[in-house]
C-alpha cells in the first residue's frame, strides 16, 4: 500500500498525491510551523529521607552452618535497625544468596567445593535526618564482623511542590527563549501550540565511611547535601 504526505505549509497544505484506498499521513501546521524551544527550571532543596543497604555475610564449610550464622547476625542488624525507630514498612530485603566458594589448584586439576557464603541485605529507609549516624553505627555493631554496608543515598519523601517549582521556572524560561526568538525574527508570539515535559529528581548521592565501633567515642559523619528537582519543556508557540 503507498502512503501519501500531506505536509502542512501554514497557511495553506500542500497535497503531495492521493488516491482511492491510499494509507494518508497528515503533518498539521501546529507540527511543522512556529517556534519551538526548550525550558529548563531546577530547584534545590535538602533531602529527608536516607536510604542505605545493610547486611551480613557469613562464611561457613556447610550450607547449613553458614546460613544459621548469617540469620543470626542479619536478625541483629534488622532488631537494631528497629530500635532505633525504623518501622517494619521501611526494611525491605534486597539480596538473599548462598553460594559455594571453590579451590582452584594451581595446577590448573578440578576445583572443589571448600565451604559456602551467605549474604543477607537489606534496605534501610531513615525519615529522620537526625538519626541516621545512630542507625548505621548500631546496625554495624550489631552484625559485627559479618556486616556489609553498601553506601547511602538521600531522597525527598514528596518532591511534588519542588517539581511544581521547577516546572513554573521551567515554563517561564521558554517563554522568555520563545519571546526572543520572536522578535529576532520579526514575529509576534502566539498562543502555545503544543507542551511536553520531562522531569528528573537528582537526591545527592554520598557514600559511607567506615562505620564506628560498637564502644568507639566516634560517631559515623554523613552528611546529606542538597538534592535537585528539574523539569525540562518542550514548548511551541505559534506566530503572527
Amino acid at each position: 500500500m503507498n502512503r501519501v504526505a500531506i505536509l502542512a505549509l501554514a497557511p495553506a497544505l500542500l497535497l503531495l498525491g492521493a488516491a482511492c484506498g491510499d494509507e494518508t499521513t497528515v503533518l498539521t501546521a501546529q507540527e511543522t510551523t512556529g517556534v519551538l524551544v526548550t525550558g529548563h527550571g531546577e530547584v534545590e532543596a535538602p533531602p529527608d529521607t536516607a536510604v542505605f543497604d545493610v547486611g551480613v555475610e557469613v562464611h561457613a564449610r556447610t550450607v547449613a552452618g553458614a546460613r544459621e550464622g548469617a540469620a543470626q547476625a542479619a536478625e541483629a542488624v534488622i532488631t537494631s535497625v528497629k530500635k532505633n525507630g525504623v518501622e517494619d514498612r521501611d526494611i525491605k530485603t534486597t539480596n538473599l544468596s548462598i553460594n559455594p566458594e571453590y579451590n582452584y589448584p594451581r595446577d590448573g586439576g578440578q576445583p572443589t567445593i571448600v565451604g559456602y557464603v551467605v549474604s543477607n541485605i537489606v534496605e534501610v529507609r531513615v525519615r529522620k535526618l537526625d538519626n541516621v549516624s545512630k542507625v548505621v553505627d548500631d546496625a554495624v555493631a550489631a552484625g559485627g564482623d559479618s556486616t556489609r554496608l553498601q553506601g547511602i543515598r538521600f531522597e525527598f519523601a514528596d518532591n511534588t511542590k519542588l517539581v511544581q517549582q521547577a516546572r513554573e521556572a521551567a515554563m517561564k524560561d521558554a517563554q522568555a527563549k520563545a519571546d526572543q526568538l520572536a522578535k529576532l525574527g520579526g514575529v509576534s508570539l502566539g498562543d502555545p501550540l503544543s507542551i511536553q515535559e520531562t522531569q528528573a529528581s537528582q537526591p545527592p548521592a554520598a557514600l559511607a565511611a567506615p562505620a564506628a565501633a560498637k564502644d568507639s567515642a566516634f560517631v559515623t559523619p554523613i552528611q546529606p547535601g542538597t538534592g535537585k528537582v528539574s523539569v525540562d519543556v518542550q514548548v511551541r508557540w505559534g506566530v503572527r
